[in-house]
């Protein structure tokens, strides 16, 4: 059976395995377990599908001897607030309500949420609770001294390497009590398996912030902020303070719509 072609952003990970950010390489896992079929990486002008990252910028360059050709969209999602998008593709899921909006002319209406939200399905198994506080850094904030100082001030918290391979981030991630995370993908996987977590920044701008907030909108969610490094460390750490408004409405059947609508390629 010929495989899908998938486009995923490979970052240095394509010359240096120990390179590779798991929010990124878990697209081509997750599409492989829902399709029953091999996945390839191809370059945006030979793929068929692109699914978990904020690439759908790339869809511009989806062409074959400069004629537009057609996508199979599932879950991805736009990291830029002005950004615009062609509704030729064939969407099928994407990422938040914010991206959506985004995309002119839609053909039908696809469902919203993060593939990423599939990640039990990956593992197949319960795991136990090992961490009490995992902080997930983006791979641009691993070395950064707030990381550093967060981990010395929360007591029983571990680090989580974004570049460590995709399922054992997953399990390490599924064993926290409770997860803080400046990585968009660390806190959706968080969520998919129930464990509570609080989305820290480093950066406050607004374009950073876009992301975050379109994964949040799929649940309905507009008022989610996310803490600063200092804000934690000004004060005794408490994990209760940050558990009491943890609600993600709807997850169950999010997972579910996002199985429904994967792609028949």
């Amino acid at each position: 059976m010929k495989p899908i072609n998938l486009y995923w952003c490979r970052g240095r990970g394509r010359e240096d395995s120990n390179r590779q950010n798991f929010g990124d390489y878990l697209s081509a896992e997750l599409v492989e377990i829902f399709s029953g079929r091999k996945v390839a990486y191809a370059p945006i002008q030979r793929a068929d599908m692109i699914a978990i990252g904020s690439v759908l910028g790339r869809e511009r360059k989806a062409k074959i001897l400069g004629f537009p050709r057609r996508l199979h969209i599932w879950g991805t999602g736009s990291g830029n607030p002005g950004d615009v998008f062609s509704g030729r593709h064939h969407y099928h899921a994407v990422r938040g309500l914010k991206c959506k909006a985004q995309i002119q002319g839609l053909k039908s209406q696809p469902v919203v949420g993060d593939p990423g939200l599939l990640s039990p399905w990956l593992i197949g198994k319960s795991i136990q609770k090992k961490i009490s506080v995992g902080l997930i850094p983006h791979f641009m904030h691993h070395d950064s001294p707030e990381i550093a100082a967060l981990l010395s001030a929360i007591p029983n918290s571990r680090i989580i390497n974004v570049f460590s391979p995709v399922k054992q981030v997953l399990e390490e991630i599924a064993s926290c009590d409770f997860v803080l995370s400046t990585s968009l993908h660390g806190l959706i996987v968080a969520d998919s398996f129930g464990v509570p977590n609080q989305w820290l920044t480093l950066d406050m701008s607004p374009a950073w912030q876009f992301k975050f907030k379109d994964y949040y909108s799929s649940f309905g969610l507009f008022d989610q902020e996310p803490v600063t490094a200092q804000e934690i460390l000004q004060q005794p750490w408490s994990v209760e303070r940050y558990m009491t408004d943890y609600h993600r409405p709807g997850l169950e059947a999010m997972q579910h719509g996002l199985i429904s609508a994967f792609p028949s390629i």
